[in-house]
């Protein structure tokens, strides 16, 4: 669901470059592939199903990731998607949901044998484009290596039923309920299942204690309505989100902190300058300037040593100026969750440290707290701080 609008996007840039005749229009994941009702079961009767099924499940325990593209051979012709890496526990949702709707449904005999793959053989995908040709796939294939690929984690937070490709009713993961398509499509509905995920997800809960007092934070973004969709980012609108960071800031830094901020404080063309925000949160903010700020702070960057570790701090990675050469940790913001492959929260290969606010789940980050994930991850990736 947040992701949605970040993903059409994406089947339109495809769209543009080569013309797909066969594309969904909504992206979604197909967990049990064409069937009706038996005669008698009504879709509310399926929907409880599948909320008694789903409702067993911890929504943390349920991530995915967008992994890259992928091409597979149907009876119609080549299929290119998003492949889809699962967690273990959405597999075994996937199939406990199905072998309890068996009884009740009737399916169509050519999807038999994919509804009935095993946990770990299921297809889990989401179609981009299908019915295409060798030479459709000839030239996609050579497309994808042009450009970078999608790589992000998400969740599961709508299962919906389908009847006649619309909405007949959807179970919603994080509040636990089922819905009617009139509330599936509620702007009011989806505000209270954003408002449950952050809940589940810790977003707005405050961070342990830490005697270090730096903090670390990039990116907010204040007053940017566009980010939410562009980076997919669980706020139903720009005043909550504003709202949220700025609590989340000062509910974690205390007035005798150093918070350094990498960076983009706000942005967009009735954004508020990054003075007015800095009089709002807590703590001795030294500033980063980053490419978005509309009035020159602080410095371009700057060498912090700390607990035998010398961290580079810059807002834009790809951008060190005459310090290419570091050969201690980089810290960074800029690149926000598009780019987690080259830039996860912490590559400790690279020695690379991502702290936009969307890898640091919304809230500044102790450099105590980064040093310790490092001691306890050499030579590894780390895509979220808890």
């Amino acid at each position: 669901m947040i992701e949605k609008y970040r993903i059409k996007r994406k089947i339109q840039e495809f769209k543009k470059v080569y013309r797909i005749r066969y594309w969904h229009k909504v992206p979604h994941i197909t967990l049990v592939y064409n069937f009706s009702p038996k005669e008698g079961v009504k879709n509310w009767e399926l929907a409880n199903i599948i909320k008694k099924v789903a409702s067993k499940y911890n929504l943390r325990d349920l991530w995915f990731y967008y992994d890259g593209f992928e091409f597979n051979k149907g009876r119609n012709g080549y299929v290119l998607a998003f492949r889809i890496e699962p967690s273990q526990k959405l597999r075994r949702l996937r199939a406990e949901l199905y072998n309890s709707l068996k009884p009740h449904i009737l399916e169509r005999p050519d999807v038999v044998k994919f509804n009935g793959a095993n946990e770990d053989e299921f297809w889990f995908h989401a179609t981009i484009g299908y019915r295409l040709s060798e030479r459709d796939r000839e030239l996609l294939s050579n497309y994808l290596k042009t450009i970078e690929d999608e790589y992000f984690m998400s969740y599961p937070l709508r299962i919906s039923l389908l009847r006649n490709s619309k909405i007949a009713y959807e179970y919603d993961t994080a509040t636990g309920k089922i819905l009617s398509r009139q509330k599936a499509l509620s702007k009011k509905t989806y505000s209270e299942m954003i408002k449950e995920y952050r809940k589940i997800f810790d977003i707005e809960s405050n961070p342990p204690n830490s005697n270090s007092g730096i903090w670390l934070i990039s990116d907010t973004h204040f007053d940017h309505e566009n980010i939410i969709k562009y980076c997919a980012r669980p706020f139903a609108d720009v005043r909550e989100m504003n709202r949220i960071i700025l609590r989340n800031w000062n509910n974690t830094i205390q007035s005798s902190d150093t918070v350094y901020f990498l960076g983009d404080m706000s942005f967009g063309r009735r954004s508020k300058n990054p003075l007015y925000w800095l009089q709002k949160l807590n703590g001795r903010v030294k500033y980063i300037y980053g490419n978005h700020d509309s009035i020159q702070l602080g410095k371009n960057q700057e060498v912090v040593v700390y607990r035998g570790y010398k961290f580079l701090l810059v807002h834009d990675p790809k951008n060190m100026g005459n310090m290419k050469k570091f050969d201690g940790w980089i810290i960074h913001g800029h690149v926000h969750n598009n780019e987690l492959r080259k830039y996860p929260f912490i590559d400790t290969k690279k020695r690379t440290i991502n702290v936009c606010v969307e890898v640091i789940n919304y809230k500044p980050i102790s450099l105590d707290e980064i040093v310790t994930l490092i001691q306890r991850n050499e030579g590894g990736l780390i895509y979220r701080p808890c």
